[in-house]
């Protein structure tokens, strides 16, 4: 379902098919642009179950990531060929001694965020970040992507 901008402010939602955000934040927010787009900023999405559990590989994760991103573009109107820009975060020392020792962008989630744009956006390439964090919000986590998006009426 799409969020109807009413007002020019910034509107926030939360789609109800991924699980919910803590208090402090919401997935999504929509901000016109007059006269006729919007640009929405999709809150970090990682693997996070509702149950509070998650896979304990960084590419289940990062499949998990990108559907709960699809999720979200997808209750504000908006589709993955609309990110105009991309972050990721991914843990550093994860415990994975061997894929640790590698550059944080070889980790196996770089080619499931190529699957799904190619599969999702016809391959479309927005500019993008990698960082390498020393911790996510929860334990366990080891990998999030955060987008910034503009869809125009």
């Amino acid at each position: 379902m799409a969020v109807i901008v009413a007002s020019n402010l910034p509107q926030t939602s939360n789609p109800s098919t991924i699980k919910k955000p803590n208090k402090s934040y919401s997935h999504c927010c929509v901000t016109p642009i007059l006269p006729c787009s919007k640009f929405i900023t999709i809150a970090g999405q990682t693997g996070l179950r509702d149950d509070g559990s998650s896979a304990p590989d960084i590419v289940t994760q990062a499949k998990d990531a990108c559907n709960a991103l699809h999720e979200c573009l997808k209750s504000v109107g908006a589709t993955e060929r609309d990110i105009i820009h991309v972050r990721h975060y991914v843990v550093k020392e994860s415990g994975d001694v061997q894929n640790d020792k590698k550059p944080v962008v070889l980790r196996g989630w770089n080619e499931v965020w190529m699957e799904y744009m190619e599969r999702e956006a016809g391959g479309h390439k927005p500019p993008g970040t990698a960082f390498g964090v020393a911790s996510l919000a929860a334990s366990g986590l080891l990998y999030e992507v955060e987008v910034l998006v503009i869809v125009h009426n």
